[in-house]
């Protein structure tokens, strides 16, 4: 990579060239006294000064996610291209949701117990509230019938939780991507039994249209690119050359946010944020 840094200098050149003689006689001298002086001046115009820095980095994507199961269970298929293109969204596995199913039907069953409680502890309620009137019935019965309506109420609530709860683990069987990207191999086959706790994820997707190429440079150096930056000058320009030293034609972008310096060496880590349409630049490599 080479960080280049233009400077403008102006320099003027004079040479001055002053013929001299040396006579023997007065009338000489008076000849090459009046004798006119002969001046040489040379001009330089402005011209770019370009300065160069080789340094290493090491390319990262912009943004990466590890795929992992959120219940447990069988998966029953991987439903995408190894090494694809993928959109966020998009199903990647699906994990055996019959049992989540089931769970579904038995929360929906329970809600509908539930609210038919309600529905008959309200009615209840409500008659014993036009009996209390006429001292037809008493206080105690109306106030035990309001108690069974309100914990009517709260068990639907429950019930009302639970179905969600038991909707959302079948959603969760069929295993999404989190963000676009580029997805690598899969490291789970159909078959396997995971788990939210299992250690290795099933895949991993990193986003690469944008990259960041991380560069260690001596802290010293930093601070004279800050200062270029922002004193108005023409910004640093980037430049990322293949292992090999050969010109890529890509441009990067300083990012000079969250640095800090190595106490051991003195160096600091500075990000490049770098355009990859074509996906030349692969995390890891040099």
């Amino acid at each position: 990579m080479y960080i280049k840094q233009r400077h403008l200098s102006l320099v003027l050149v004079v040479g001055i060239a002053v013929l001299g003689l040396v006579g023997c006689d007065s009338a000489v001298q008076d000849e090459e006294t009046t004798a006119p002086v002969q001046v040489s001046v040379m001009t330089l115009e402005n011209e770019e000064l370009l300065v160069t820095k080789d340094l290493p980095g090491r390319v990262s994507a912009v943004r990466s996610a590890e795929i992992r199961a959120q219940i447990s269970g069988i998966v029953q298929g991987r439903l995408f291209e190894q090494g694809a293109e993928i959109t966020s969204g998009t199903v990647l596995f699906q994990i055996n949701p019959a049992p989540f199913k089931a769970d579904v039907d038995i929360a929906a069953a329970a809600l509908q117990r539930a609210e038919a409680v309600w529905v008959r502890a309200s009615q209840e309620a409500d008659r014993l509230a036009s009996l209390i009137q006429t001292k037809a019935v008493s206080q105690q019965m109306h106030d035990d019938a309001i108690s069974l309506r309100d914990q009517a109420a709260a068990d639907v609530a429950q019930t009302k939780a639970t179905l969600a709860r038991r909707q959302l683990d079948l959603q969760f069987a069929s295993v999404e991507a989190p963000i676009s990207g580029r997805i690598d191999e899969a490291l789970v086959s159909e078959g396997a039994l995971v788990s939210p706790t299992d250690a290795t994820p099933m895949a991993r997707i990193q986003q690469i249209n944008q990259v960041y190429v991380d560069v260690r440079l001596p802290a010293s150096m930093l601070e004279a690119m800050r200062q270029q930056a922002s004193s108005g000058l023409p910004e640093l320009a980037v430049e990322i050359l293949s292992s090999g030293g050969e010109p890529l034609g890509m441009q990067g972008h300083i990012l000079f946010s969250g640095i800090q310096v190595d106490a051991g060496t003195g160096d600091v880590l500075l990000r490049v944020l770098v355009d990859n349409p074509q996906h030349s630049l692969l995390p890891g490599s040099l």
